[in-house]
């Protein structure tokens, strides 16, 4: 039966409340309004940012919430007006929007545009997704861990109908936060030496982009030493267990002579931040700051170390624009440059999220994702 001009019933995983699980719920997705896409979801990452949202890291994240921000579909219906794709296109969904004509999107100085609401709904003001009745937020206007969502036609990319649209949802935040880190917001050059804290999925992407920017020493820093091998495999050549030495900082500055060249941290965590910063090169160090942490949460970096030339940035999106970028990240994907396929630890039904979201805690999968042809 014919879905386009009518609301759609199907499953969403919902969390009703602060800091409770998903819950797997019939809801009601909209018609796309004007402006609008209608989307089949095919797959959708885990991730810690979803993690942060689910238990209050955002003090003002609005419940019911549907989570879920990476992720890949395909065009069920449209909305009015909306003429760049056409039913059936393969779409990666974007958490930024890109409207391209507003000030902040016509300037090369950002990739943020001044349309994208920044409340977890549509750009009206409200939601497309009820569950009981009650409408549910839509993280980044999105809410992907639902079988059909609806959104700006200014959050989905057109990419080559020849990906894989049940793994390519990585395409839509694992893959351009991580690379991009390296490639846009490090600008790593030739020849020289990188530390990459956390190798979770984000992590492996750093290292993928250090190696394509010709780093020569890519050092992956973990805990969990069988990340390893698997780390070597995207181009990481050392390795550090912070649980075996008395001080990362110093054993750095003596595998890199006197501090590395650009430092990562995929993880939100502060301490981690800290001791990357003090890992960097006294005089050129540049460090890269990727990981989430609470709103309001803060890190340390002294005054004298910034005055005498090392750098801090930090990175949203890995500094691309999402929807311009995506497709030729894609296009990587494709050529087997970017081997996305080696991030996907465990591939999953709607049902189990709970179950992934258990083994993304625990450290037990690289990039778990929700497959939603797959039938529990």
């Amino acid at each position: 039966m014919a879905t386009a001009g009518k609301p759609i019933t199907c499953r969403a995983a919902v969390v009703w409340e602060v800091g409770q699980q998903y819950s797997i719920e019939k809801v009601e997705v909209d018609v796309p309004k004007k402006g609008e896409v209608r989307v089949r979801m095919t797959s959708a990452g885990l991730c810690h940012s979803d993690v942060h949202m689910q238990h209050g890291s955002d003090k003002n994240w609005s419940f019911p919430t549907v989570l879920g921000h990476e992720g890949a579909g395909i065009i069920e219906s449209l909305g009015e007006g909306v003429d760049r794709f056409e039913k059936g296109d393969i779409v990666v969904c974007t958490f930024e929007a890109y409207c391209r004509d507003c000030d902040y999107c016509m300037s090369p100085k950002t990739n943020v545009c001044r349309k994208q609401p920044r409340n977890n709904l549509q750009m009206d003001g409200t939601s497309r997704i009820a569950a009981k009745g009650k409408k549910c937020s839509q993280m980044g206007s999105l809410g992907l861990f639902s079988e059909y969502i609806v959104t700006s036609e200014f959050n989905v990319t057109k990419v080559n109908p020849k990906a894989n649209p049940n793994t390519l949802c990585l395409a839509g935040c694992c893959i351009p936060t991580g690379y991009g880190a390296a490639m846009n917001a490090g600008k790593v050059t030739p020849g020289s030496s990188c530390a990459v804290w956390g190798l979770g999925g984000v992590g492996m992407c750093v290292i993928m982009g250090c190696r394509d920017s010709g780093a020569s020493k890519i050092i992956g820093i973990d805990p969990n030493a069988k990340k390893f091998e698997l780390a070597k495999q995207f181009g990481a050549t050392d390795f550090l267990n912070p649980k075996e030495v008395k001080s990362v900082p110093e054993t750095l500055a003596q595998m890199c002579k006197d501090g590395v060249d650009y430092c990562f941290v995929s993880v939100g965590i502060l301490s981690a931040m800290e001791e990357a910063f003090n890992s960097s090169h006294p005089y050129w160090g540049k460090t890269v700051i990727v990981g989430l942490n609470d709103t309001g949460s803060t890190m340390k970096a002294g005054v004298w170390e910034l005055l005498y030339g090392r750098q801090l940035v930090g990175t949203y999106y890995g500094s691309y624009t999402a929807v311009r970028d995506i497709p030729h990240l894609v296009d990587k994907v494709l050529n087997g440059q970017i081997q996305l396929d080696k991030l996907i630890s465990h591939r999953l039904p709607l049902d189990k999220i709970n179950e992934g979201f258990d083994l993304l805690r625990t450290g037990q999968s690289l990039r778990a994702i929700i497959d939603f042809d797959i039938k529990a």
